[in-house]
């Protein structure tokens, strides 16, 4: 009887998995909540890279529900206002980075962020950015 090696695993598009499979390095496509949120600690301050539109929204959905929900309890509980405070200022550098590194994956540099600053339609244009997909440009944002 002859024995054959084991087929190779199925192929996953660029950037798929879990978090465990793929370097920080790469934007990780498709990525779950809770990968998103994982990643988002993980590379708290790093600007290198570029970041999956999953991975960003996932993120940015988390970073504004927690700070709803501790916006309207700090409303009736005083402290709980300072652990909102504490939570903004903690989420504060890491959400700039993803926020750059989404750009980089746009083709971008991180720099676009200052769009913001323009009164009124900073915010309408960066959103737009982010929400764009990826584009060839950004593979010059790869870490290698």
């Amino acid at each position: 009887m002859t024995d054959y090696p084991p087929p190779p695993p199925p192929q996953q598009p660029y950037g798929a998995g879990s978090v465990g499979e793929l370097p920080l390095s790469q934007p990780l496509r498709g990525a779950s909540p809770r990968d998103a949120i994982v990643r988002f600690f993980k590379k708290y301050a790093s600007f290198e890279g570029r970041a999956s539109r999953s991975e960003f929204w996932w993120v940015a959905l988390f970073v504004w529900v927690v700070s709803i929900i501790l916006g309207s309890i700090g409303n009736q509980v005083e402290a709980v206002t300072y652990v909102a405070g504490l939570f903004q200022l903690a989420v504060l550098v890491p959400y700039l980075a993803v926020g750059a590194r989404r750009l980089h994956d746009t083709g971008r540099s991180g720099w676009w962020w200052l769009i913001a600053l323009v009164p009124c339609v900073g915010a309408i244009v960066l959103i737009v950015f982010w929400a764009t997909g990826p584009k060839a440009e950004g593979d010059k944002y790869n870490v290698a």
